[in-house]
C-alpha cells in the first residue's frame, strides 16, 4: 500500500464521534440575582457578587460536580438579563462585576428562570442525556406585591410538588417580604440573611449540597449537612 492510499484509508475511517453519549447525569441550577438599586445597600451587590462566585468555585473543585453541575445565571430588575447560559461549571468564566439599579420585577425574574429550566430538559431528553431535578435559587431583597406573583407562584409549586424542581428562595436585607417570597415554595423556609456578609457562607452551604446531591445514585436518598450559623434565619 503506498503512502497516498494510507491517507485516503484514513480518510475513509470514522470515529463514530457523534455516537458517544454524554453519560453524566445532569443537574442543572439557575441562579436569579436581584440587582435593583436596593442590593446597593449594605453591600448587598457585592456580597451577592461574592457568594455566586464561591458557589461556583467550590464546585468546580469537584471532579463529580463539576461535570454534572450546569450553571445559568440571569439578573433582574425591572428587566431580565442573561449573565450565563447554561453551561458545565468547568467552563463558566470569572464573573463580571454585579451592578445594581432601578426597580425589581420578580415575576418577570422567576418566569425567565423556569422557563430556562423547562427548555434545559427538553434538550437532554431531545439528546439522551440523564438529568436529576433542576434546581432554582432565588435571591431578592425586594418587597414583593403578593397579587404580582400570583401566576408564577403557581407555576413554582406545580413543578415542586411534581418533583421536577427544587427552590431555594433567599432573602437578604430589611426590606424583603419574607412571607410572599415563601409563597413560591412552601416546601421549604425561606433563608432570611438581614446581613449581606453572611450571603458568601449560605451559598458556601449550598455548593457542598450540590455536591453531594449531585453524587447520589438513581433511588439513592441524601442528607445535606446542617447550615450552622445563626445569623442565618429559616422563617
Amino acid at each position: 500500500m503506498t503512502r497516498i492510499e494510507k491517507i485516503e484509508e484514513l480518510e475513509d475511517f470514522d470515529l463514530g464521534m457523534n455516537d458517544f453519549v454524554d453519560t453524566t447525569t445532569k443537574l442543572p441550577v439557575v441562579i436569579a440575582v436581584d440587582v435593583s438599586d436596593s442590593m446597593n445597600w449594605h453591600g448587598g451587590i457585592d456580597n451577592a457578587y461574592l457568594a455566586i462566585s464561591s458557589f461556583i468555585d467550590a464546585i468546580r473543585s469537584d471532579a463529580t460536580a463539576s461535570a454534572s453541575v450546569e450553571i445559568a445565571i440571569i439578573s433582574f430588575n425591572h428587566e431580565v438579563k442573561s449573565i450565563i447560559s447554561f453551561s458545565p461549571v468547568k467552563d463558566i468564566p470569572k464573573l463580571d462585576k454585579l451592578k445594581a439599579s432601578g426597580t425589581t420585577n420578580i415575576a418577570k425574574a422567576v418566569d425567565d428562570a423556569l422557563d430556562y429550566i423547562e427548555e434545559r430538559y427538553n434538550y437532554y431528553q431531545a439528546n439522551g442525556i440523564r438529568k436529576k431535578s433542576g434546581w432554582f435559587i432565588l435571591l431578592t431583597d425586594c418587597d414583593i406585591d403578593g397579587n404580582s406573583i400570583d401566576s408564577v407562584v403557581q407555576r413554582t409549586t406545580t413543578l415542586i410538588n411534581n418533583k421536577k424542581l427544587t427552590m431555594f428562595s433567599i432573602g437578604t436585607g430589611n426590606e424583603v417580604n419574607t412571607e410572599q417570597l415563601k409563597r413560591f415554595n412552601p416546601t421549604k423556609p425561606v433563608l432570611f440573611s438581614p446581613d449581606p456578609e453572611e450571603l458568601v457562607p449560605l451559598f458556601e452551604f449550598l455548593s457542598q449540597t450540590a455536591i453531594g446531591y449531585s453524587q447520589v445514585g438513581e433511588g439513592e436518598s441524601f442528607q445535606s449537612e446542617p447550615l450552622e450559623n445563626r445569623r442565618i434565619e429559616f422563617v
